[in-house]
């Protein structure tokens, strides 16, 4: 229902319903739409941060790393429209709700303090100088990823996974290039 009427449209009774459940039985677990938004984001970003460990496990190089996460997430982009949607039609009433925000902070916040353990990961693995922080880049990479994402929506075509791969190298390649030439000056 989220996921096919989006955030604003959808109703509790009616998730409810298309769930199987009973609305007392939704209402006593939520207070509110927000809070199952909120629960769904939840699981999925376990789900990413444990693709990123994984990922990084596995990878050789900086590149393979975020070569591989940017693949999955293009992978996510095209596979799942609907979802991302309604994700960013909730971003939305995040930005404009107060308490919403502060709600939603430690999921964020754990979210962006996993991204930036694997940079430090990398960086420390593979000798890495980075010209900001791995806080910093995490939340460019973040915010990279969420433009492309509303990019994807209304101009798929365009937001291919070959363009988020490349995308994601470049910032890795300018944030060396500057770290580089901090080094050399």
């Amino acid at each position: 229902m989220l996921r096919r009427e989006g955030y604003h449209r959808a109703s509790l009774d009616r998730i409810a319903a298309e769930a199987g459940f009973t609305t007392g039985a939704v209402y006593s677990t939520f207070d509110s739409k927000a809070d199952v938004m909120l629960s769904l984001l939840a699981a999925r970003a376990e789900r990413r941060r444990a693709t990123w460990t994984e990922v990084l496990d596995g990878a050789s190089t900086v590149e393979e790393f975020v070569s591989e996460v940017a693949r999955r997430n293009a992978r996510e982009v095209a596979a799942d429209r609907d979802w991302l949607a309604t994700v960013s039609e909730f971003m939305i009433v995040i930005g404009r709700d107060e308490e919403l925000r502060a709600r939603y902070a430690d999921q964020h916040e754990a979210d962006l303090a996993a991204f930036t353990a694997s940079i430090r990961t990398w960086t420390q693995r593979y000798g890495e100088r980075l010209a900001i922080s791995p806080r910093q880049l995490a939340t460019v990479v973040t915010a990279l990823h969420r433009g492309l994402v509303l990019e994807g929506l209304v101009a798929p075509v365009e937001v291919s996974e070959e363009l988020i791969v490349e995308a994601n190298l470049i910032l890795l390649r300018g944030a060396r290039a500057s770290a580089e030439g901090e080094a050399e000056g």
